[in-house]
């Protein structure tokens, strides 16, 4: 019996109380080693619990559920069950003060609920059992209490932890690091560590963005093995590797990418056919030629899973010998690519599709900002790039006929605007502004699409092994709240029918148009499952699109490396083994994991360089929209995308109350209230750059305008705080704004 089975039938079993005799009667074919080890596994799982009796069942059974430990800086925490994919999210348990059994935050732990519940009705319960750590490794000052070396973390959710003087390297105190727990603390024992590095000075932006990147796990330096086998690969393509391939270096093929990007993992081409169709090329870079499984470089490649990008900077999945050098689609040399060629009408309907391992040479660099102005009608660009013009216009064209196709067939247009940082030599922040998608930023984002599209349908219907892409319906529950929020301005929202996405298009075209609205897209966004990657072909909601990967961008994500090689796998006609579905399971996983971690690096990082661009503009006031609302304070978001903190405390004029359910925060005694949406007018009171923590206060003490929507919106649960859409970068092309005023949103 395989492990998996035994643990289902014990499962099965054990939906009442058995001893272990008992067990081994019911399973008598079942080896006592074998039965003994699934039984370990289902306890260290937390699936199955033992009572004083020595009587095994279900944890349920016993009033007892696993979940993640959620401390709070008090007390108190709460602990987020775990929940069935699918299943809809319970109620968080509340965990009083003295019954977290050691756990720390993110522990996964087993808690026995209670049949008591606090204040705000909600269940409470005790960890009896820590079932895993969240992490060995965390971040804070080193501080020194008498002849007591000690970490201060950086968040009041941990303890301080000890470390013996023989256990600091060369760290000195004040400094920030990183320490590893050897012992997380018990009734003799106060919580130890073994300092790992040093990351600098604490209270310098430079040692949290360290310990930003550190805590999350993302590494600058690379292995000496894997910069040696980098090191070798030539930085030429020889005629050699050419061999055998489709030869595309007569064709006319161009990249196009921001004007500072450094590395050029896609190209694009488009010739007219003699039917009136076009033949779309996509050719993205051969990183599968010199990433080979179970190498250094695939090993590292796997463990980082993501390229992160952070204003100025970017932590590469590949070494540059290959993301900025051999693997990088330089203009007038030799590249190894793997093209996806796709026959087209003019309506963006797709014919057929051939993929292929092919050598190309590009025949210019260009950049979004060109190719908005040749576009737009620059005579002097037009002549400099006469031979790409024509090009061009039949690209922007078959480009606006595949978006009109995605629209029309349900895809939502989430044009969350990205705020761009703008660095300086020295790397300061410069300037804040949205960042603003022309022609050719759309018209490269709908080639992408197409070829993820077709390399996903070729997969998927010959039923070979993959990475997919998938985004899946979002929870009815999410919905209603966003259909409360909706409502006032005329939107009619069923959230029971999360695939007519017609109800939310309109919502996103109204949006466009009003400038009351524009709370709603990042509402909607909030609303939707995370995309993530999997083994199955389970679709793309958002796209609206049954087949979808990533093959697009293997110089700085894992999953379209691995797409890269089970396609070229298929077109060669070999066999696929279990070792291939492992392979591409393992890889789901991983990439999910770390493109979260790099989402997180990426999101903190940021709001250190927005309070460090800001803090020049303390004591001023500036216009603001409520962007969300906990009982701690009311947050604002500034026309730039700068987002602070009203404290509770600060709403003078009355004592304000949360209503988590609809969440408000309303006077008691004046009946006003702060929801999502309302124009509030703010004055910027701090801003910190190591913390990113940014302050506002109600401008002379304002309270919000009466009579503008959406005073009257009751929403049924709190929305998370984190209004950052995903995004993967190649690269950043911030256009600095100098001045005293921060830059304002432009109207689209």
């Amino acid at each position: 019996m395989q492990n998996n089975a035994l643990e289902s039938t014990l499962l099965s079993l054990l939906a009442q109380p058995l001893r272990m005799d008992e067990i081994r009667r019911a399973l008598p074919e079942t080896g006592k080693q074998e039965l003994k080890q699934a039984i370990d596994r289902l306890l260290a799982d937390g699936l199955i619990t033992k009572n004083k009796k020595n009587r095994f069942a279900v944890s349920a059974h016993y009033g007892c559920v696993t979940g993640t430990y959620l401390a709070t800086e008090r007390a108190f925490g709460f602990v987020a069950p775990d929940t069935a994919e699918g299943n809809p999210k319970p109620d968080d348990l509340f965990i009083p003060p003295n019954a977290a059994g050691g756990a720390w935050h993110g522990d996964r732990v087993l808690v026995k609920l209670s049949e008591r519940k606090n204040g705000r009705g909600r269940s409470e319960g005790t960890v009896i059992r820590v079932l895993s750590r969240a992490g060995g490794e965390l971040t804070g000052a080193l501080c020194r209490r008498g002849n007591q070396y000690y970490v201060q973390p950086v968040s009041k959710k941990y303890p301080e932890i000890m470390i013996d003087r023989h256990d600091l390297g060369p760290a000195q105190v004040g400094d920030r690091v990183a320490v590893s727990v050897t012992h997380y603390g018990d009734d003799r024992l106060a919580p130890r560590g073994v300092v790992q590095a040093d990351l600098g000075e604490d209270g310098t932006m430079q040692a949290s963005i360290a310990a930003i990147l550190r805590e999350n796990g993302v590494y600058e330096e690379f292995p000496a093995d894997v910069l040696a086998q980098a090191d070798a690969i030539p930085q030429e393509v020889p005629a050699a590797d050419c061999a055998g391939r489709l030869d595309l270096r007569d064709r006319l093929v161009f990249t196009i990418d921001g004007d500072d990007a450094k590395d050029f993992d896609d190209a694009v081409s488009l010739e007219p056919l003699e039917n009136g169709h076009y033949l779309l090329g996509v050719h993205i870079a051969d990183v599968s030629h010199y990433v080979t499984p179970a190498s250094p470089l695939d090993g590292e490649a796997f463990r980082r899973g993501t390229s992160v990008y952070y204003p100025g900077h970017v932590v590469p999945m590949l070494p540059f010998a290959l993301s900025h050098g051999i693997c990088s689609l330089n203009p007038g040399v030799d590249r190894l690519a793997f093209s996806a060629l796709m026959e087209m009408d003019r309506d963006g309907r797709r014919y057929g599709a051939k993929f292929a391992k092919s050598v190309i040479r590009s025949g210019a660099r260009m950049t979004y900002r060109k190719v908005n102005d040749i576009l737009d009608g620059d005579a002097a660009l037009r002549t400099e790039y006469a031979p790409l013009v024509e090009t061009l216009e039949q690209m922007n064209r078959l480009a606006q006929a595949l978006y009109k196709r995605r629209i029309e067939r349900g895809a939502l247009e989430l044009e969350i605007p990205e705020t761009a940082i703008a660095v300086d030599a020295d790397g300061q922040p410069t300037g804040i502004a949205f960042r603003s998608r022309g022609d050719s930023e759309k018209l490269i984002e709908e080639f992408m699409l197409a070829a993820n599209e077709a390399v996903a349908e070729f997969m998927c219907k010959r039923d070979n092994p993959t990475v997919y892409r998938v985004h899946e319906n979002p929870d009815p529950d999410k919905l209603r709240v966003f259909a409360q929020f909706a409502r006032p301005f005329g939107y009619r929202i069923d959230p029971g029918k999360p695939q007519d996405t017609a109800q939310f298009q309109a919502v996103l075209r109204g949006a466009k148009n009003d400038p009351r609205q524009r709370i709603l897209p990042m509402l909607l966004l909030r609303s939707l499952a995370r995309a993530r990657y999997a083994e199955e072909c389970l679709g793309h909601y958002g796209l609206k699109a049954k087949f979808y990967l990533h093959f697009t961008s293997p110089i700085r994500r894992y999953p379209d490396l691995v797409a890269h090689r089970m396609l070229q796998k298929a077109l060669d006609g070999a066999e696929f083994t279990n070792a291939d579905h492992t392979a591409c399971e393992e890889a789901a996983s991983q990439s999910t994991n770390r493109e979260q971690a790099a989402d997180n690096c990426e999101r903190d990082i940021d709001k250190l360089f927005i309070a460090a661009y800001m803090k020049q503009f303390i004591g001023e006031e500036f216009d603001a929209e409520v962007s969300g609302v906990q009982a701690f304070g009311v947050f604002a978001a500034l026309e730039n995308g700068c987002e602070g903190l009203i404290r509770v405390e600060l709403l003078a004029g009355d004592y304000y109350q949360y209503d988590e359910q609809h969440m408000t925060m309303q006077g008691r005694h004046t009946g006003k209230r702060f929801t999502v949406g309302m124009p509030i007018r703010v004055r910027l009171i701090a801003a910190s750059e190591v913390t990113g923590q940014i302050d506002f206060a109600p401008a002379d003490g304002t309270l919000p305008q009466a009579g503008l929507p959406p005073q009257n919106v009751e929403p049924a649960d709190a929305l998370p705080r984190g209004n950052r859409a995903q995004r993967r970068r190649a690269g950043r092309g911030h256009a600095a704004r100098k001045g005293k005023k921060p830059p304002t949103r432009k109207r689209r």
